[in-house]
């Protein structure tokens, strides 16, 4: 892809095509075969890194951050109850997680480099971090924003917080996918198979699909490399708020579908840690 000359429309509507198709996925499970979340999972790991990469680009070009940040906040809680309804989760929405990053490199902005108050910085980006845990990103999404931010040479600034990342994505899935794997030799073979038969899952060929659909994540990460180091610096076709439209009303469109397919549950099946009763 090294002659591949793109602009920021076409790299956010990849962005936003790949989150719809892989929400379509989760809020619809159930007409979706399992092992098409293994391969559609991967989607996951697209549209945050761009949306990410774009809010620092964002915030460069900005005249008025605090607008900036207040269209954000405006956009993310429109999208809260369609999010909680689709997802039947309550954590704060992707768009509240963006919203934190942006706050962050500003603070790093005003504080670390323009006052060179750095203590006063550490402490607002700890806490930030904090906040984050109850976003959908968690702290990994403000790291990353804050890297996109930081690293000054513009290729290593397009592929190093993707691989940081993709790497700390990974990494959770390995250490969660360990822990169930202690809790099943903990529990006893037969025990672990009864849970499984009487979750939402179902099989143990189910779960264990549903576990290797995770490790799909980082995937669409490493793939969009090329894609942001593709990246020209130029805007493209003026779509400001393409993105702020489409992501709380792909989450009504889908509830509906689901309504009128009859379904009978708008999120995931029963989050994995479930089966063992947390």
């Amino acid at each position: 892809m090294k002659n591949l000359s793109l602009n920021a429309f076409t790299i956010k509507l990849i962005a936003i095509i790949s989150m719809g198709i892989n929400h379509a996925s989760i809020v619809l499970w159930q007409i979706f075969p399992m092992w098409s979340h293994i391969i559609l999972n991967f989607l996951v790991g697209i549209a945050f890194p761009i949306m990410s990469f774009f809010v620092v680009e964002g915030f460069r070009r900005t005249r008025n951050v605090k607008r900036y940040m207040l269209r954000l906040l405006v956009f993310g809680v429109i999208a809260q109850v369609p999010y909680m309804l689709a997802f039947g989760i309550s954590t704060l929405n992707v768009v509240f997680s963006i919203l934190l990053g942006l706050i962050c490199i500003n603070m790093h902005e005003k504080f670390y480099v323009e006052q060179g108050k750095k203590g006063k910085f550490v402490f607002l980006f700890i806490l930030m971090l904090i906040v984050s845990l109850i976003t959908e990103s968690g702290p990994f999404g403000i790291l990353m924003i804050f890297l996109f931010k930081i690293i000054k040479d513009e290729m290593t600034r397009r592929t190093i917080p993707l691989v940081v990342w993709g790497t700390m994505m990974a990494g959770s899935v390995l250490v969660m996918s360990g822990l169930m794997l202690l809790m099943n030799l903990l529990g006893g073979a037969d025990k672990f198979t009864m849970a499984i038969q009487e979750s939402s899952v179902g099989t143990i060929g189910e779960y264990a699909a549903m576990t290797m659909q995770f490790f799909s994540i980082p995937l669409g990460t490493f793939l969009i490399i090329p894609l942001l180091r593709s990246y020209n610096g130029e805007l493209g076709r003026r779509a400001k708020y393409l993105f702020y439209t489409f992501y709380p009303l792909h989450f009504v469109v889908l509830i509906i579908i689901a309504l009128a397919l009859g379904l009978t549950t708008l999120s995931m099946p029963a989050p994995i840690w479930a089966t063992f009763g947390f």
